[in-house]
């Protein structure tokens, strides 16, 4: 049974740390910190006959699509957060045209379900703004459909407001909107969109979004799908490391906290 490989939930290495993503696969093996003790690191053994696959975690996989590098001698899963975010919450992410293009060029080398497509999280800067998240959902859902992403999963949660998220909104004079009736009304009206397009829509951790018929529990690192996709055997173990709510396979995540995220999203739990 080998391990799938996480990276990262820690930071964007594909978009930000690419060049030396390629090169510690070059190596065949890294040292991690570990992220409760920065001091102590465990080594991952990275050589593609002991890896089962890697599942990749971005908002920009546009160095991917010009040039998987290593990358190739891997099967790989993606986890594609698209938001359409204003800048003030994204600043530096990239902007949606870009973004279907980058799709676009990835759909020709890799299948509609080796892709999670991440709407999430969900974050109102008001009542109104409810309106814009919905429309821009059913944009990127006839996006996803004229792209022929039939079978990726999408998945959405509530925002996780860590302290150091709510301050970091507080200090940009942000007011969240999060009341559990705006979400389940957000969220229903999203699960139809989905369903009107032909997609399954899928929750991150979050159980109040699985009360809405259309909406299934996600599991975004799956170990069962991933052996459906690429064959073999992987832990079917809870992923300790993760929220209670979290229904994700185990996986060892390959990224650190020390290597800053240029994305510098306001929303970020793994930032500072």
């Amino acid at each position: 049974m080998k391990p799938v490989l996480s990276a990262s939930r820690r930071t964007d290495l594909p978009a930000c740390h690419y060049a030396w993503l390629q090169e510690v696969l070059r190596a065949g093996e890294l040292m991690v910190p570990n992220p409760a003790r920065p001091a102590q690191s465990y080594r991952v053994d990275l050589r593609p006959e002991k890896v089962h696959s890697i599942v990749l975690w971005s908002k920009d996989y546009q160095k991917v699509a010009d040039d998987p590098g290593r990358l190739a001698d891997y099967p790989l899963y993606f986890q594609y957060t698209i938001n359409r975010y204003p800048r003030l919450l994204e600043p530096h992410a990239p902007d949606y045209a870009q973004t279907l293009r980058t799709l676009e060029k990835l759909r020709r080398s890799y299948g509609a379900r080796q892709f999670n497509i991440r709407f999430d999280p969900l974050l109102f800067l008001g009542a109104e703004d409810a309106a814009a998240r919905l429309s821009a959902f059913a944009r990127l859902c006839a996006d996803l459909e004229g792209l022929d992403f039939y079978g990726c999963r999408i998945t959405t949660s509530a925002l996780a407001a860590y302290g150091k998220v709510a301050r970091r909104l507080q200090e940009a004079e942000l007011t969240v909107q999060q009341e559990p009736e705006l979400l389940l009304r957000v969220a229903r009206e999203m699960a139809q969109t989905a369903a009107t397009y032909g997609f399954s829509l899928y929750s991150c951790a979050t159980p109040l979004l699985e009360k809405v018929p259309g909406i299934q529990a996600g599991v975004c690192i799956d170990g069962s799908l991933l052996e459906g996709l690429f064959g073999g055997k992987v832990s079917r173990a809870k992923d300790s490391g993760q929220r209670p709510a979290c229904g994700c396979s185990a996986s060892r995540d390959i990224g650190s906290y020390l290597q800053p995220c240029s994305m510098a999203c306001l929303y970020c739990y793994a930032r500072a």
